[in-house]
């Protein structure tokens, strides 16, 4: 299956590329704020809105944005515990300056991890320089190891997928002529139409890992579905939503001052803009007095509630809705809930990566000789949140119940212990502590064991 330059497979059906592409420059620009959302050409025009109140619109339009919280919470709560590695020599020295920049691999992955939630799929190519070196020294000296840089869908020109859903060959476009070709035979560079460069593949497979926020679902999808796009609809319908309600809002805060004349003169004659620093004269026939008048503020509480609808809503598609403040209208049982909705899909992000660089650590053994990555890799993949107040206060309860166990009282110690610490101290300190609370057990029962006697 070969998708070039015509038509790429997406959402299950064939798309333009170029559709693609403002699809993809939206998601970038709902994450930075920029592009459409800097300039305020995100903004929805109004069929009988005035051009030049338009124009205002976009200088004083803000962006909230929460796509970039979501997924910088998302990122921090992955790679708040660093994954566990049992390296071999060779992954080492990967693992040390992935990018040939000195970039740790924990400080790359997260980077692509964000961009794989920005854009649904991020691809980590896995090249070695072609010079060779005639010692291994020499090698890690003049830096000629395998390295890791990052591609995104828009960066795709073709792609060639096999009967498994397998990718074989790919292209990517390096700026504004250059493109770089990888299949399974060969590596190849060109300027325009032009080869520059050419080198037979030697590891039989891809340099390549793909990085996906969902799974594949259809064998002839290349690009995953990006995991923000629902929010950042959200979050565009909330920047357009503000924009709206301040101008409402300017219309109401500066008032029309009214008065009253029965002079036809003047009224004929008058010359008047409407607003905050003018009048609106108008013939009193029934009678009348100075007076302000401003629009009725109900247009504005309609807009109030459904912009805190809108924010609802993001919340609850990022699986966030126990963090906004109304967990007393919740039950235990609904709360418990929420959080293991999160729980999993933070333990699915964290197998992706996972299963990720082990696709990048077998590509470096390819690199160095060996037919795979014979070393482990673990994420963390519990990302549980309990109610510490409320396991503490069970906790503390205990103690006063009353049971004559100083194992019990033990045991319940050294959960306090864990539970007030968490993260704060080293496991070398934790256990410490453990073995002192044991050691009060120790002395307690002896002390039993003496009055017995």
């Amino acid at each position: 299956m070969t998708y070039a330059n015509g038509k790429f497979v997406f959402g299950g059906k064939e798309v333009e590329p170029a559709k693609l592409q403002d699809l993809w420059q939206f998601l970038y620009d709902s994450y930075t704020g920029l592009g459409g959302y800097e300039d305020g050409s995100y903004l929805v025009k109004h069929k009988r809105e005035p051009q030049e109140k338009y124009e205002r619109r976009k200088k004083l339009a803000y962006y909230p944005n929460y796509v970039k919280k979501i997924v910088d919470t998302y990122t921090a709560q992955i790679f708040k515990t660093p994954p566990e590695r049992e390296l071999t020599p060779e992954y080492e020295l990967f693992v040390n300056d992935a990018d040939r920049k000195g970039t740790y691999i924990d400080d790359f992955m997260r980077r692509a991890f964000k961009l794989a939630l920005i854009f649904g799929t991020a691809f980590i190519v896995v090249d070695k320089p072609s010079e060779t070196a005639r010692t291994k020294q020499e090698e890690i000296e003049k830096k000629l190891l395998p390295y890791a840089t990052i591609r995104l869908p828009w960066q795709v020109e073709s792609y060639e997928l096999d009967e498994y859903g397998n990718l074989v060959r790919i292209v990517f476009k390096e700026g504004k002529k250059r493109k770089r070709e990888y299949s399974l035979e060969s590596f190849k560079v060109y300027e325009g139409k032009r080869l520059v460069l050419e080198r037979e593949n030697p590891l039989g497979v891809l340099p390549i890992a793909v990085l996906r926020t969902s799974d594949q679902l259809l064998y002839e999808e290349l690009f995953s579905e990006p995991f923000i796009y629902t929010i950042a609809m959200l979050n565009f319908e909330l920047y357009n939503l503000i924009s709206e309600i301040r101008e409402i809002l300017r219309n109401i805060t500066f008032p029309i001052l009214t008065y009253p004349s029965r002079s036809p003169e003047f009224l004929a004659n008058a010359s008047i803009e409407i607003g905050t620093e003018n009048a609106l004269i108008y013939n009193p026939e029934g009678g009348g007095r100075p007076d302000f008048i401003a629009p009725p503020p109900a247009p504005v509480e309609v807009y109030m509630e459904y912009m805190n609808l809108v924010i609802e809503q993001i919340y609850r598609t990022a699986n966030l809705e126990f963090t906004l403040g109304s967990q007393s209208q919740r039950s235990g049982v609904a709360l418990e809930f929420e959080f293991q909705n999160l729980n999993t899909l933070l333990s699915m992000f964290a197998m992706n990566l996972e299963k990720t660089e082990y696709e990048i650590a077998n590509i470096v053994s390819r690199w160095h000789g060996k037919e795979s990555f014979d070393g482990r890799i673990n994420y963390r993949k519990d990302f549980s949140f309990r109610d510490v107040e409320r396991e503490l206060k069970i906790a503390l309860d205990s103690l006063t119940a009353g049971i004559q166990s100083a194992t019990f009282t033990a045991e319940v110690q050294k959960k306090i212990a864990k539970l007030v610490l968490k993260d704060e101290v080293e496991d070398e300190v934790m256990e410490r502590i453990y073995t002192e609370i044991e050691g009060l057990e120790g002395i307690d029962n002896q002390l039993k064991n003496e009055l017995k006697l």
